[in-house]
């Protein structure tokens, strides 16, 4: 089986935890604040929400064409449990797997004499492979992120001027959401340079 369908993450199930847990918190949901909130498509979001009320997870009451709101069955709390308990497992899975690939990526690098590295992503995955930048002596020169300011002291550029990178090797630290252990992964909006190492290369 592809290692992607064998995480609780495969077919959408994070997009439909973080829908359960926030229907747990706030009955208001509309299709354009759920596109909004998971970064999907409009047709995605409505899929979802449709497939959810189907399979009993959520209750819907209709108060007129612009307001409609949802509610937590039975079914949809004890799916919720199910699914976090899955993405916790998973989670510690994928840390032990990223910590490990990085390292090895940061030592090939490292062995191959590149010094200067820059980072295309600022999330969890970036603070796993900053430690393997760490254990092997490399300078992270440049981070280029979505997410916040500054990462580890370097301030965060905008993606979209990675082509003007002084790095020797960019680390992709970026991923995809709904399949975050994807052979290669790359943003499309994005201008691809040569010099890109990936966690997950096969």
């Amino acid at each position: 089986m592809d290692e992607n369908q064998s995480c609780p993450l495969y077919n959408h199930e994070l997009f439909e935890l973080e829908i359960l847990e926030h229907v747990k918190d706030s009955c208001r949901l509309t299709n354009r604040l759920l596109t909004a909130k998971l970064g999907c498509s409009v047709k995605l979001t409505h899929t979802l929400l449709t497939r959810m009320v189907e399979k009993g997870f959520l209750q819907v009451v209709k108060h007129h064409s612009r307001r409609w709101d949802y509610f937590l069955t039975p079914q949809g709390i004890a799916e919720k449990a199910r699914l976090t308990c899955e993405f916790f497992s998973f989670s510690m899975r994928f840390y032990q797997d990223a910590r490990r690939r990085s390292a090895q990526v940061c030592r090939d690098l490292a062995e191959s004499g590149h010094k200067d590295i820059a980072f295309l992503g600022d999330s969890e995955l970036a603070e796993i492979v900053y430690l393997g930048v760490r254990e092997w002596g490399l300078n992270l020169l440049e981070v280029y992120g979505r997410n916040r300011d500054r990462f580890m002291g370097c301030p965060v550029c905008d993606p979209k001027e990675l082509h003007s990178s002084k790095a020797d090797a960019v680390i992709v630290c970026e991923y995809d959401k709904a399949q975050p252990m994807l052979k290669q992964y790359f943003p499309d909006d994005l201008p691809k340079p040569d010099n890109l190492h990936w966690i997950f290369n096969e």
